[in-house]
């Protein structure tokens, strides 16, 4: 399932805008970082996802952390932390027996790892700035949960190719998602 261009370009452009003025200096090759995942992503597919259809899951994929309106800017930063964090993990070689060649695998825990980097600065950046108390769960919390729910259905599929498959394309929306708050936050 390739993205077409059109999105793929949409999507750099989105990313690179959204960077550029969220009180925090991320470099303007974060939101190419954005797009060299997806192309990596894309790049990874090995089995059509119409053939996993059994191994689909819903993860529960904490939509409110990804949500502008109920997330502060300081939040938000460390939701997409969080999140680049957790994806890190799913593809460390020491974590789980992923099926793809090294030569796209590498390449994208290097974006990861720049990102996190990128992130990171933004965080320490932002430590003074005073965040409201929330009546819902701490969002870095849920995205850690949701990732943790993750690692359990790979175990439970014992890493098959289907079972990467799903988590892959699961993976895909999150950058999708990031994007779309990244621009939220921009515009307000």
């Amino acid at each position: 399932m390739a993205l077409p261009l059109a999105f793929l370009l949409t999507l750099l452009v989105l990313s690179c805008r959204a960077t550029c003025s969220l009180g925090c200096e991320l470099p303007p090759t974060h939101g190419l970082g954005h797009w060299k995942a997806l192309r990596l992503l894309t790049q990874m597919r090995r089995v059509p996802l119409f053939s996993c259809l059994q191994d689909r899951k819903d993860f529960g994929f904490p939509e409110r952390a990804f949500d502008g309106e109920q997330v502060q800017k300081a939040q938000a930063m460390a939701v997409l932390h969080e999140m680049t964090r957790q994806i890190s993990s799913l593809f460390s070689p020491e974590t789980s027996p992923a099926p793809w060649q090294k030569s796209l695998v590498e390449p994208l825990r290097t974006v990861l790892s720049d990102q996190l980097r990128d992130l990171g600065a933004c965080l320490t950046g932002e430590v003074g700035e005073e965040a409201p108390a929330m009546e819902l769960e701490d969002p870095t919390v849920a995205v850690r949960r949701h990732f943790h729910s993750i690692s359990l259905y790979l175990q439970e599929k014992k890493f098959s190719p289907c079972a990467w498959e799903v988590v892959r394309t699961e993976v895909m929306r999150y950058f999708s998602s990031s994007a779309d708050l990244l621009e939220y936050l921009r515009n307000h």
